[in-house]
C-alpha cells in the first residue's frame, strides 16, 4: 500500500486545538521513559494552549503542519533571532515516522532560514532521546554542546544544543 504524499502548510487560528491534541498523543507515545509524566504534563500546558500559539505567531514564530491532506500528523515551529533560526519544535506521530515529514518539515525551516539571511539552525533535543538524536544526525545537525536549564516547577531541560548550516 502506497502512503498518500505529505503536505506541509501554514497553521491557522482554527488548527490551535488541533496542533494541541496532536502534541498531547505525540508525547504520550515517545517522552515517557526520557521525562517523568509530570514533566509531560508540565511542557504540553507550557507549551500548546492556544493563547501560547497564538501569541507566538504574533511575535513572528513560523508554525507548519504536516499532513496527508485528510489528517494532520506532525508540525514543527521556528524563530529568527539574528542571523540564526531556532527550530522550537518538530513532532511527527509514530506511526507516520518514515514518510519524510520530518525531513520536509526541517527543509522548509531551511528555506526560511536561507530567504532570511540566517547562516544556521539551531535546535535543543533532551540527551536521553536517541531516536531523534538519530535522526537530527541524518539531516546534518551536529552537536555544538551541553546545556541543562531549569524550566520552573522543579523541572529541568538536560539537552543537546545541535546545529545545521543553512
Amino acid at each position: 500500500m502506497q502512503s498518500k504524499a505529505v503536505t506541509i502548510a501554514t497553521i491557522e487560528t482554527n488548527d490551535f486545538s488541533m496542533v494541541a491534541a496532536l502534541a498531547r498523543t505525540i508525547w504520550f507515545e515517545h517522552y515517557p521513559g526520557i521525562i517523568s509524566w509530570s514533566q509531560i504534563h508540565y511542557m504540553l500546558e507550557r507549551g500548546y494552549a492556544s493563547n501560547v500559539i497564538e501569541a507566538e505567531l504574533a511575535r513572528g514564530v513560523a508554525w507548519r503542519l504536516a499532513s496527508d491532506g485528510e489528517r494532520p500528523f506532525g508540525f514543527a515551529s521556528w524563530e529568527r533571532f539574528g542571523d540564526v533560526v531556532k527550530l522550537h519544535k518538530l513532532y511527527v506521530e509514530r506511526a507516520a515516522r518514515g514518510r519524510g515529514a520530518g525531513r520536509q518539515l526541517v527543509e522548509v525551516a531551511m528555506q526560511d532560514a536561507r530567504r532570511s539571511g540566517a547562516r544556521e539552525i539551531v535546535l535543543a533535543v533532551n540527551k536521553r532521546n536517541y531516536v531523534s538524536i538519530r535522526a537530527y544526525l541524518s539531516l546534518s545537525f551536529s552537536f555544538q554542546r551541553a546545556v541543562r536549564d531549569e524550566i520552573g516547577h522543579g523541572f529541568v531541560m538536560d539537552d543537546y544544543v545541535m546545529v545545521r548550516r543553512v
